[in-house]
């Protein structure tokens, strides 16, 4: 439902080191179905790339969430870690699982499990199929699932 939840994030990353790279990021997100009315993060960290299908992040990020529950607008400072594995069949099938692990620098115990994971299959060069999955974990409570599908565009 396009009007209960929207999500943009811009990912650069520029080579450091050999298979070491430099990344910066900026996210906005809302999701009404957790009660989520405003999350916003800036951040930056380090992606290393030792296996061909396997990067491995580490980073920190800055973040505000405001809930429709909650009049506050909470601010904290985060560490950002991920793992992203990457599969290719067939040369038309492709599978991405990206799980990540946030937590508080200042309230270790306060943490978050995101994962993302996406099946495609290809029809031809622009045109794929797609399966999506969306889980969050979120030691407060506000955990959440979804399994999108569809069709997608790529030029």
């Amino acid at each position: 439902d396009f009007s209960n939840r929207g999500f943009i994030h811009f990912r650069l990353a520029k080579p450091l080191f050999n298979q070491i790279d430099i990344e910066g990021f900026l996210q906005k997100e809302t999701n009404k179905f957790i009660n989520l009315n405003n999350r916003e993060l800036i951040g930056f960290g380090l992606r290393i790339n030792h296996l061909k299908n396997l990067f491995l992040g580490t980073g920190a990020m800055y973040e505000l969430e405001k809930y429709d529950d909650n009049l506050a607008e909470h601010i904290f400072l985060k560490s950002t870690n991920y793992i992203n594995h990457k599969i290719h069949f067939l040369d038309f099938i492709k599978i991405k699982n990206v799980i990540y692990y946030q937590f508080k620098i200042e309230e270790l115990s306060n943490y978050r499990i995101l994962w993302d994971g996406n099946f495609n299959f290809e029809i031809n060069d622009y045109i794929y199929i797609t399966i999506n999955t969306h889980y969050r974990f979120d030691n407060n409570g506000r955990d959440f699932f979804e399994i999108t599908n569809g069709f997608g565009i790529q030029f």
